[in-house]
């Protein structure tokens, strides 16, 4: 009797604490009519304990981002407004946004440039290489004069006399040529600016505006030999057809006998085509893939063993026709990516030919797929910044290596394709008519499938994003700068350590590592956030020493594993005196229905001491990244060995992850339930055992005390407690552990 009014307590408690946690906050920044025609600030805001909800902030706040698992946003304010802000209740500390530093780039890192940051444009442009005295001659289908790119001249194979009349360079009437030429050589400092933008930049319009995204082969020779003629140092062709053509293949070969690099896309996947597109199948131009913000090979790009490079291929931000920005789609925008990194490297290395820098760009490439030339990533992510072995790297010199901030991991937060131009480029892939000269496939961006799998993701018409990108032309630049007025600043000549302290760990034999200044950085019962990179991304496993353990726990700072795929976060309580070697590593043990998993299967541990450990006191929550994952209604699952079974762990999303919390290292994947369900189903059809019966047993009814009651309700094993509110005591477990836990919307 004790044991039940002791539940129906326990219930009713955990009912108002759902409750309150599931109550709208108040709107805690008022909206005012003051305009935005004034300077931002990037700030960080540091909360107590919740954190608003995005929609309720003052919009003129931008670019806001909020941490899931720690009470911190980030975001660009009014001068005017950051007292206001920091008179808030809630709001324990801004700090001036100077934490991206400890990236050794001068270069903020946005939404917009996460592709730039990807391949290693902002240590490029620190090192004072923009692509200058290189000539890069683009053959597409025309440039408009946008303000934020400036050509050095252009040409259009369609002159007075052609048969189809004059058609000249400036005219796209596709605007596929401009937004490959935007990502290419944008100016520096716009919104979509340019991996190259001190490039010599020629447009060569090979596409005449009747025939739309289609031309012949006979253009694009015209439009190489005027390539070849004038000097050109890279020769980007963001398009394709399906035969072999020997004048084609002659024209390339003498571009590369006088040192001229042919860079190509390697074409998108459909119905019917399936295999490498020409130009680039050839072996003297470099082939390249697509991939996506999660360095994950674009499901239609081409796979071929031809395939040399990858680069970022989806939902690229660039030049648009309108004047304002567009993003788009496909392996022609990962053309202009290579295109950017090898005239970046010819500006460095000006006296290397242009075979030594293709050669340079497959060594120094980031390996993604399997070790070596693969059909999917080629040799591996182009990279600007040269791959130094594992055993040249000192540990006491991390700067040596490329720090790039890592992008925002979330995929809902990318523009969705323009639908219109993909539409129209794919119609067919054959001229009606069948002339000499075979016709090239359409330019290979915006092919439908790929606009598709873009809108699933980003579901919003072409015309909102337009809409969206144009008034976002009218807000004024955010400003970087380090100064503050001092009236709304209570910060010295030698500021606090920041609350939580972004760094980018060194590589030491395949091993993350963190130099001891970075820990002394954060302040006491901060967090350190270690952040993979895009060159960091094979690394699995810090390794801490005894020393750095015991400053942490002695300053209570919590560590943050932020990789694009994942976020773990663990309590300093978790930690035990002596040396630790954290891992996140892709699971080597058996486990099923692996083939019908969101994303990697990844085993979790903490070694200290060459012992692993197993439990712990303080829950640790554990955030996946896979695409979609909410429309999906996607959830976590850990596996259980004992059973060799998938049990579900967190159905809660936030910010396109999904969330699970619990006090061990488990090997965790990514499911969607309903597949998982078929799946178990189907595998237990396929069983015929046959039935054993058991004899009966007596049956007997237990009889359990009030003190074994209360014990095991207590240990979380009460039958008579609803799934939802087992949940809960798990959320407040994980409050009292000493980090937050801020549930998302529950499936």
């Amino acid at each position: 009797m004790r044991m039940k009014h002791i539940k129906r307590g326990a219930v009713g408690t955990l009912l108002i604490f759902l409750l309150s946690t599931v109550l709208p906050a108040g709107q805690i920044f008022a909206e005012d009519d003051r305009t935005d025609n004034e300077d931002y600030l990037e700030i960080i805001v540091r909360y107590e304990e919740t954190v608003p909800d995005e929609a309720s902030l003052d919009p003129r706040f931008k670019n806001i981002e909020t941490m899931d698992v720690l009470p911190i946003q980030t975001m660009s304010v009014p001068v005017s407004a950051v007292k206001e802000v920091s008179l808030q209740e809630n709001v324990r500390r801004i700090t001036y946004n100077q934490e991206v530093e400890t990236s050794q780039s001068t270069y903020d890192v946005s939404i917009d440039d996460w592709n730039q940051d990807m391949i290693g444009t902002f240590d490029a442009w620190e090192d004072g290489y923009t692509g200058q005295n290189v000539n890069v001659a683009v053959l597409d289908t025309g440039f408009y004069q946008h303000p934020e790119i400036t050509y050095a001249g252009g040409y259009s194979i369609f002159g007075e006399d052609d048969e189809m009349g004059p058609d000249p360079w400036t005219n796209d009437h596709s605007g596929h040529g401009t937004h490959v030429a935007g990502i290419l050589g944008a100016e520096q400092g716009t919104r979509a600016q340019g991996i190259a933008p001190g490039i010599d930049l020629y447009g060569v319009k090979v596409y005449h505006e009747d025939n739309g995204g289609k031309t012949r082969v006979g253009n694009l020779l015209s439009g190489l030999e005027w390539a070849i003629q004038n000097e050109s140092d890279i020769i980007v062709i963001s398009s394709g057809y399906a035969e072999p053509n020997n004048e084609v293949h002659e024209m390339i070969q003498l571009a590369a006998s006088q040192g001229i690099l042919t860079i190509a896309a390697s074409g998108n996947m459909t119905e019917d085509n399936a295999s490498i597109d020409y130009p680039a199948a050839h072996p003297e131009v470099i082939a390249v893939s697509g991939v996506n913000q999660s360095q994950a090979h674009v499901s239609d790009s081409m796979l071929a063993s031809e395939n040399e490079l990858a680069a970022p291929g989806q939902n690229i931000l660039s030049l648009s026709t309108d004047g304002s920005h567009v993003p788009m789609s496909g392996t022609s925008q990962a053309v202009p990516h290579v295109a950017g990194v090898a005239a970046l490297l010819m500006d460095k290395y000006p006296n290397e030919s242009a075979s030594a820098i293709r050669q340079r760009m497959t060594d120094q490439a980031l390996d993604l797929g399997e070790t070596g030339r693969d059909v999917i990533y080629g040799y591996g992510l182009v990279q600007y910044a040269e791959q130094i072995p594992d055993e040249t790297v000192p540990e006491e010199e991390p700067t040596e290596e490329p720090s790039e901030e890592e992008p925002a991991p979330e995929s809902d937060n990318e523009t969705p394709v323009e639908g219109e131009t993909g539409s129209e480029e794919t119609e067919g892939s054959q001229q009606e008519d069948s002339t000499e000269d075979p016709a090239p496939e359409e330019t290979a961006d915006e092919d439908s499938s790929e606009t598709e799998e873009a809108a699933e993701e980003e579901p919003a018409g072409s015309d909102d994003t337009e809409q969206e990108e144009e008034i976002d032309e009218d807000e004024p630049a955010d400003s970087s700068d380090d100064e503050a007025p001092a009236e709304d600043s209570e910060e010295t000549e030698e500021p606090a350590p920041q609350r939580t302290v972004w760094i980018r760990p060194s590589e030491t034999n395949g091993v993350a590592t963190i130099v001891e200044e970075d820990i002394q950085a954060v302040a006491e019962n901060g967090v350190l956030a270690v952040s993979f990179d895009a060159s960091l991304g094979h690394i699995d496993r810090i390794s801490l020493s005894s020393d750095q353990i015991q400053t942490l726990k002695e300053k209570n700072v919590a560590l943050l594993v932020a990789r694009v795929d994942l976020e773990w976060v663990i309590p300093t309580s978790n930690l035990s005196e002596g040396n630790a070697l954290l891992t996140f590593e892709p699971t080597r043990q058996a486990v099923t229905f692996e083939e019908i998993t969101k994303g990697k299967i990844l085993t979790f541990g903490i070694e200290q001491e060459g012992q692993q450990l197993a439990s712990f006191p303080s829950h640790m929550t554990y955030r996946f990244f896979t695409p979609a994952a909410e429309y999906n209604q996607d959830n976590l699952y850990q596996w259980n060995e004992t059973d060799e079974s998938w049990e579900l762990l967190g159905d809660a999303y936030t910010k396109g992850g999904v969330v699970g919390v619990t006090t061990e290292t488990p090997t965790l994947a990514v499911f969607n339930p309903e597949e998982l369900g078929s799946a178990r189903a189907d595998a237990e059809a396929e069983k015929e055992e046959p039935a054993v019966s058991e004899p009966e047993q007596p049956e007997t009814e237990p009889v359990e005390t009030e003190e074994e009651d209360e014990s095991a309700f207590l240990d979380g094993n009460s039958s008579g407690l609803p799934v939802v509110l087992s949940s809960v005591v798990v959320v407040i477990l994980s409050v009292s552990g000493g980090f937050y836990f801020f549930g998302g919307k529950a499936k």
